[in-house]
């Protein structure tokens, strides 16, 4: 079975798990779907270009990959970004019922599940680039297509942040005004204010451009044919 069976088989049985969820919770479900949904479209596409019998060398791409310290940062993005967002989800679904969540991971940012998503990808980012040019661009996505690729989930999750925080403050009103007022969105420095979206697109963006010249310092390395 190739790769991309491999892939589609898992999503079906994933798919038909979140059935059963969403059959339980409706609220939760449709949140959930429309929260991942940028995500599944990005890993989607990403992943979509790899040829069928390319399971092995996936494996030996990711081993080699930890040889570099581009290739180790964007590994730690990975695991750190899939941890926060997993831990934020649960952490929320736990505390619904509380009204406004406010403590936790939420304490620090509002949206940490979106962060760590935005992390999670960006590290994946990092690798697709330094993979796609030690294959001689090998795939139907250029790097610099794999780069938009991430800033286009980067631009649907900050409007997912909008419209979530139109919601909340509909919602919680003077509560989560205040709350609004002294928690950034996605990244958690100081408070937050009306360039709070700007800053949060900067040093993303900063962290893309670090990550793809740690993958470039490490492309004369080992080579896949």
């Amino acid at each position: 079975m190739g790769f991309i069976q491999k892939i589609k088989k898992v999503l079906l049985e994933i798919s038909g798990y979140l059935i059963l969820l969403i059959q339980q919770i409706p609220a939760l479900g449709v949140y959930v779907g429309v929260m991942t949904l940028p995500l599944f479209v990005f890993l989607f596409l990403l992943f979509s270009q790899l040829p069928l019998n390319f399971i092995t060398e996936i494996a030996g791409f990711f081993l080699v990959s930890f040889l570099s310290l581009g290739g180790i940062i964007a590994n730690i993005l990975v695991i750190s970004g899939l941890i926060l967002a997993i831990y934020s989800i649960a952490y929320l679904h736990r505390h619904k019922n509380e009204g406004l969540v406010t403590t936790g991971p939420y304490r620090y940012i509002r949206h940490p599940q979106y962060t760590g998503f935005l992390l999670f990808t960006l590290g994946l980012t990092g690798l697709s680039y330094w993979f796609l040019s030690i294959t001689f661009g090998m795939g139907w996505l250029s790097r610099e297509a794999t780069i938009l690729l991430w800033f286009g989930q980067l631009a649907a999750y900050i409007i997912l942040a909008l419209l979530e925080d139109h919601h909340l403050a509909k919602e919680f009103g003077e509560t989560f005004t205040t709350y609004k007022s002294q928690v950034p969105s996605l990244i958690p420095i100081g408070r937050t204010s009306r360039l709070d979206i700007p800053i949060s697109i900067g040093i993303f963006s900063l962290l893309v451009i670090g990550a793809i010249m740690l993958q470039m310092i490490g492309i004369g390395g080992p080579t896949f044919g």
